[in-house]
Order: structure tokens, then sequence, then C-alpha cells
């Protein structure tokens, strides 16, 4: 029952990914305007029960303001709003009572995490990209969880206090099998990278996924929350389906660069 409702919540988050993405970069803008909002709103909740707060409306204010100039990509306008957003926030913390500097710290923390991760997104120069993208985070998820639950045994001790169950099969699985699926993907999209460096990108984005999901279990745990919300059925929140993906955005967009 717990794999069918991970299959359809799955299924679900895909569903919109893929629709938004055809549809064309306005729709991308929406949809990753509205997944980040909510993912600011799922971490501000994990950050109260660790008695820190910081004001969510400035922080949607601060990252449309991040998905706005993404979506324009302009790298000059891009840093600006970066400074703009330090020194408004800066600002506030100065003249505002409620709320400690050591929360607005948070709130700086959170948009770096969720809006300008995510934030990359909007700056691929072609919808291939994105495809690439899902195939690296979800691959590497799908197949981490399939070959982890069928034949994981030696556990990574590394990381038994944040994620007990996982295992190295696991882990190794959910790389080779992206791997297949980029090499796979690239065949059919001919992406004009060379091979070699295909296969050098895939397997460092395949393992910093996976650590994206180990960084977003640690603030869990830290947060002793089970999951961020409970939005997507069978995978909780937002920021539990895009863990991995707010990971390797950025490194996707260098991709794009070459």
């Amino acid at each position: 029952m717990k794999f069918l409702s991970r299959v359809i919540g799955g299924a679900f988050i895909i569903a919109i990914l893929v629709a938004i993405t055809l549809i064309g970069r306005t729709a991308l803008f929406i949809g990753v305007t509205v997944f980040s909002s909510i993912g600011l709103y799922e971490i501000r909740r994990c950050f109260k029960n660790m008695s820190y707060n910081f004001p969510l409306v400035l922080a949607l204010i601060f990252n449309l303001m991040i998905m706005i100039t993404a979506f324009l990509n302009s790298n000059n306008l891009y840093i600006f709003v970066l400074v703009l957003i330090t020194m408004i926030t800066l600002v506030y913390m100065t003249f505002n009572k409620r709320y400690r500097p050591v929360d607005l710290a948070v709130m700086f923390f959170s948009l770096l995490y969720v809006s300008f991760l995510m934030s990359h997104m909007l700056r691929f120069n072609s919808t291939k990209y994105h495809w690439l993208l899902y195939i690296y985070a979800w691959g590497t998820d799908t197949f981490a969880y399939l070959v982890g639950s069928k034949i994981g045994k030696h556990k990574i001790e590394l990381v038994s206090h944040i994620s007990p169950n996982k295992t190295l099969e696991g882990s190794i699985g959910g790389v080779v099998g992206c791997l297949i699926l980029a090499l796979i993907y690239n065949a059919y999209a001919n992406l004009g990278i060379n091979v070699f460096l295909l296969i050098l990108f895939t397997i460092v984005c395949s393992i910093l996924s996976q650590i994206g999901d180990l960084i977003a279990s640690f603030i869990k745990r830290k947060a002793n929350v089970k999951d961020y919300g409970n939005l997507i059925m069978g995978h909780g929140g937002i920021l539990d389906r895009f863990d991995s993906m707010l990971f390797i955005s950025p490194i996707v967009y260098f991709i794009t660069l070459i």
C-alpha cells in the first residue's frame, strides 16, 4: 500500500511538471514560483519547531523577486536582486523588533536553499535540459529506492544518523540506473554533449542528488518532523519531492553553458 501511494503521488507531481514544461517557459515560471513558495512555507514550519521564526510574507516577496529575475535570465540583474535582498534583510533586521537577527539569518538560508537553487530551473536555455534534470533527480531516487529495498544489505554508516535505511547497494543502483536513463535520453535528444562529459556529469549529479536528499532529511530530523508536509500522497510535501532537484539544478544549468 505504501509503495502504491508513493507511485500515485509521484506520478501526480511528475504529470504536473511534464505539463508545465511542455506548455512553455511562462507556465514553468508560474509552476516553479508556486512550488518554491510552498517550499518556503514548509521549511519555515520546520524551523519553527527549532524555535526559529521568520516573516513569511517578506520571504515570499523575495522568492518572487528571485524567480522573476531567473525568468528574465540576466546575470547582472540576478546579482543585483540578491544584493538588494541582502540589504533589505539587514535593514529589516535593524528596525523590526519582532524578529531576532538569527531568525532573519534562517530566512536568508531558506531563500538560498529553496528559492535560489530552484530558480535555476528557469534559467535553462532549452526544455531538453529540464528532462535531463528530471532524469537525474527522479531516476536516481527511483532506482535507489527499488534496488535498496530489494537487495540492499550494507548500511552506509556515515549517514546512518540521518537515513538509517540507506544502503550501499541502493546508492550504487541509483547512480547506475540514472546513468542508463541519461545515455538513452542523450541518444534520443542529441544534447550535443561529449559522451564522456555526459557520463561524468551524470555520476556527479546522481551522487549530489542523493546528498540533496540527505540534507533535506537532516533538516527534518533536527526539526523532529517526518515530512515537510502532506501535499503529495506517499511523499509528503513539495520539499520531500524536490529535495534532490534543488541540489542539482545549478549543476544542470552549468551543463547548458557548455
